[in-house]
């Protein structure tokens, strides 16, 4: 579990930022799918797809994949459900790693 830590950590940074920039949109009346394609747009700036980068270009850009799930919340309109799936650079053991993050967004102001 110790070796997974520098995972756990990066997911959680993710999770955060996440779950803040979408409190900061609260009232923005923001639909679904506009939603969806803010945060991907959000984390694609964090993504770099060339596994043969150098060491210090994956630590500026530490995702190789990512993307954003926006769902609505059954029974619980207005209110969103965000699924991130995230593949960092580094392997542990040359297996890949890759999360996945669930989040409920706060809802628009009222």
């Amino acid at each position: 579990l110790s070796s997974q830590l520098q995972y756990i950590f990066a997911v959680s940074r993710f999770a955060h930022y996440l779950k803040a920039m979408m409190r900061d949109k609260v009232g923005s009346f923001m639909s679904r799918k506009e939603a969806e394609m803010f945060l991907n747009k959000w984390i694609s700036q964090y993504v770099l797809e060339n596994d043969v980068a150098p060491a210090s270009q994956k630590a500026k850009y530490p995702l190789r994949e990512a993307r954003v799930d926006v769902a609505e919340i059954p029974g619980k309109p207005g209110c969103y459900r965000a699924v991130a799936f995230l593949r960092p650079h580094f392997q542990l053991d040359e297996l890949s790693v890759s999360l996945r993050l669930v989040a409920d967004l706060p809802p628009p102001a009222k």
